[in-house]
């Protein structure tokens, strides 16, 4: 998997040093020429058209009954997935679909479209996590301490630019609402709420909770660095419980090195934030961040 993200991460710093910045599409483009080849093989790095339909897809299931089902849509890329999965690479994550448990109900290219939407969220995490650390001179400067003499061409543990990018999803979820349905009668402040009903949690609200969480609205990185507990005020980037994300420790992985790879690439200078954008160290950080428009120059100052 190193292999895979070292490359495109090369080409895309080639690309902003032609190209004078890093934007938006540059690294969407890069990204998922690099998630296609984690998850589908090296084979299916330019296939653009599979993840194409599938964009297309979740657009329209956002509209839920709004929108006419496109059936024909679904059953190319279904279809696509499966003759991927027949002939998976060695290395890729679909590759282990002939030793996962069978069952009459199991379909495994169900499954490969839930890895493909965990990387989609996990593309705004890091671009912004990149953003957070280009505008925190004291955290790039960690950053930098962190991969300092590392050999970035093989696996690495990287606790704190994980916890950046643990960070960016707190100040920014990707997933802000997570659903639940109780399971028996419970007593909820004081009245009975029966089983069976549906819990919204709003992970924004508690995320950014400034009556229970001093660092409610400004990079802290440090919430991340040790061990949470039960008495730690809620903090779920990537749900909690039995639903659990059980791709968190993967995109974790991959982001971290994406961000290493990045920062050691950027030299002492870099990476930094050019024209507008709202990120203030010393000022409360916005409830929102558009990814999109945010460009970073990343070599050395006045190139």
């Amino acid at each position: 998997m190193v292999a895979a993200v070292r490359r495109e991460v090369a080409d895309l710093v080639d690309v902003a040093a032609r190209d004078g910045e890093l934007d938006w599409d540059a690294y969407a483009r890069t990204w998922w020429r690099m998630v296609r080849q984690l998850v589908l093989g090296t084979s299916a790095r330019d296939d653009e058209a599979l993840t194409d339909d599938l964009h297309v897809l979740r657009a329209t299931a956002n509209w839920a009954f709004l929108h006419p089902a496109r059936r024909a849509r679904r059953d190319r890329f279904l279809e696509a997935v499966r003759r991927r999965i027949a002939f998976a690479e060695p290395g890729s994550l679909a590759a282990s679909m002939p030793f996962a448990h069978v069952t009459g109900r199991t379909e495994p290219e169900q499954q490969v479209p839930q890895w493909l939407f965990a990387f989609d969220a996990a593309a705004w995490a890091s671009y912004r996590a990149l953003a957070l650390l280009a505008s925190h001179p004291d955290a790039l400067a960690r950053a930098r301490e962190e991969i300092a003499g590392r050999d970035l061409s093989v696996t690495q543990d990287l606790p704190y630019l994980r916890a950046v990018v643990l960070e960016s999803l707190r100040l920014w979820p990707t997933t802000p609402a997570l659903l639940r349905e109780t399971t028996a009668p419970t007593r909820w402040e004081g009245r009975r709420v029966p089983e069976d009903t549906l819990v919204l949690t709003y992970a924004p609200y508690f995320h950014r909770d400034d009556e229970r969480l001093e660092e409610a609205d400004r990079f802290a990185p440090e919430l991340w660095t040790g061990p949470r507990t039960e008495a730690d005020w809620p903090l779920v980037p990537f749900s909690a419980g039995p639903a659990e994300c059980p791709g968190r420790n993967l995109v974790l992985h991959v982001t971290s090195t994406v961000l290493a790879l990045l920062v050691d690439a950027s030299g002492e200078d870099g990476p930094r934030l050019v024209g507008r954008h709202p990120l203030d160290p010393d000022a409360a950080l916005p409830g929102t961040l558009d990814p999109f428009s945010l460009r970073f120059a990343l070599g050395p100052a006045g190139d």
